[in-house]
């Protein structure tokens, strides 16, 4: 329910002596931001991940999360409620459901990046702000409520609508059965899920919108359409163990997505050579904006080419510190590759197999995850799009895909993940990631000497939340996390030496990511 990413193989003395010196910066700026929390606020008391949500309920971060933004049962059913749960301050007591967040980071890789991904970043070792958020987070009148997230981004000097969602619950008794229902209006597949085995709140839960340069491609559901299409949905929770959910995603103007601030929707016409093509098959393209650059490059300026059906179906039994949740979920886009028209769509369905074991009981908290998400693709626009800029004698990567070797291809897209939480304060994780597809020349092989998009690697991650039983007296929902992560990556785009040709490693995109996540 709350938000919420080596300059050469061996290490010189000069590059150890660099690391060194980022780390106790960040780490400095990590202590600075909390103290400065404290010397505003005062002594400790306690303290929740949006802090909004603290003030309406009275209820203290460990009731909602184990490790932010990690949810516990309680906090399934806070969000699965509407947000709309009291027990502490609200709107009447002049408390506005409003709440911020910053995350400052620093990246390096083990090696360079071949350019900035911005004007204002470097090839390597960036300190930025990566995340400043603002949030509406709670209940707005009776039995409605929201979760909104507007954020800055420094490195990109971008300003968006985050993940939002806007929900109506109640609850109802019938034939024996007790019902918790409701309706979400959210802007990006999963963002209304209540599970952290899901793409919008999965593992990791930050990670660097600069590094690494390289990426596996991922599957629709996973991103694709975040905060760029609107979503309806309806759901019930029966005798508080069986969910389902139905509903789908009505496509978003490249005008809206705009004045929305989604970066990819800058995208939809790359280079100014395009717009040969688009004199010819989208003349109504809406002309290019400043690039935006996320972890795999110039994003996808995708859209919906109509509306897609979503579907979701979990258990949840749980048992004194228990909680066991098997679920699947749908996802089922036509899609407009670059938003260009003319060619027409691509279609996938992507079928989602996830499953969650928790254990809190006293300072324990044990959380393991499993997702998988297998995606069937139809590329008849891409596909298309490649022969025609052949035939105009344009060069492919001039399609809004760069075109497709084959019109029909598999994603499958796997992620299982171990996280440990001793008393509410240090958490320890680590997560494995593998995805694995159809061969295609054209799709990947400006990546891949064997046209593969295969990529696996291993996540490793430490924190700390020193607020979590405890934040300042005078704001008491204040809340801070420190952490560092490692990722460690053992294949990428089916090889890991030279596996593009230019001399890169799947190893050169190792990436630590050290960060601060403050929210008060």
């Amino acid at each position: 329910m709350s938000m919420i990413s080596i300059t050469s193989d061996e290490f010189d003395n000069a590059s150890a002596q660099q690391a060194r010196s980022a780390v106790v910066l960040v780490s400095g700026a990590a202590i600075v931001l909390c103290a400065a929390a404290l010397l505003v606020y005062g002594a400790t008391s306690r303290a929740v991940a949006v802090p909004s949500f603290a003030r309406q309920t009275g209820q203290p971060c460990m009731s909602c999360h184990t490790a932010f933004p990690e949810l516990t049962p309680f906090g399934r059913r806070f969000k699965l409620g509407g947000y709309t749960l009291g027990g502490g301050k609200g709107i009447e007591d002049g408390a506005p459901p409003i709440a911020a967040m910053l995350v400052p980071t620093f990246a390096r890789t083990r090696k360079g990046q071949d350019a900035p991904r911005t004007t204002d970043t470097h090839t390597n070792n960036n300190l930025v702000l990566q995340q400043a958020s603002l949030f509406y987070a709670g209940k707005i009148y009776g039995n409605l409520g929201a979760f909104v997230q507007t954020t800055y981004d420094r490195a990109s000097q971008h300003f968006m609508l985050d993940n939002t969602d806007i929900r109506y619950a109640d609850t109802a008794s019938f034939g024996g059965l007790d019902a918790l229902y409701g309706v979400s209006l959210h802007n990006g597949p999963t963002v209304q899920d209540v599970w952290n085995t899901t793409p919008a709140w999965g593992y990791p839960y930050v990670s660097s919108s600069l590094a690494p340069q390289f990426s596996p491609p991922g599957a629709q559901i996973e991103g694709n359409f975040a905060a760029g299409a609107v979503g309806t949905t309806a759901y019930v929770m029966l005798n508080d163990t069986v969910y389902l959910e139905a509903g789908g995603y009505h496509p978003m103007s490249l005008a809206l997505r705009r004045a929305l601030g989604n970066p990819c929707a800058n995208n939809a016409v790359r280079v100014n050579t395009q717009l040969a093509i688009d004199a010819i098959v989208n003349p109504l393209n809406n002309p290019p904006f400043y690039p935006w650059y996320g972890p795999q490059g110039l994003c996808s300026a995708d859209s919906l080419a109509g509306f897609a059906p979503y579907w979701r179906v979990a258990i949840e039994p749980n048992w004194g510190p228990h909680s066991l949740m098997v679920g699947a979920f749908g996802f089922y886009p036509r899609v407009n590759p670059g938003s260009v028209g003319g060619f027409g769509v691509d279609s996938y369905s992507d079928l989602g197999l996830d499953a969650q074991y928790q254990y809190i009981d006293g300072p324990h908290a044990l959380t393991l995850k499993l997702s998988r998400i297998v995606e069937n693709q139809n590329l008849q626009s891409t596909f298309n799009q490649g022969l025609a800029v052949n035939v105009l004698g344009l060069p492919a990567n001039l399609a809004a895909n760069g075109g497709s070797t084959n019109l029909r291809n598999t994603l499958t897209s796997f992620r299982a993940t171990a996280q440990y939480v001793w008393d509410h304060t240090i958490a320890g994780s680590v997560s494995y990631f593998n995805v694995h597809g159809t061969n295609d020349a054209v799709l990947y092989g400006g990546n891949s000497l064997t046209n593969s998009p295969n990529g696996k690697g291993l996540t490793f991650e430490l924190s700390y939340m020193p607020f979590n039983k405890g934040g300042p007296s005078v704001w008491p929902w204040a809340n801070a996390k420190i952490g560092v992560q490692y990722t460690h990556y053992l294949q990428m785009f089916g090889g890991n030496g030279n596996f593009d040709g230019m001399f890169h490693n799947a190893s050169d995109n190792d990436t630590v990511l050290l960060y601060s996540w403050i929210a008060f």
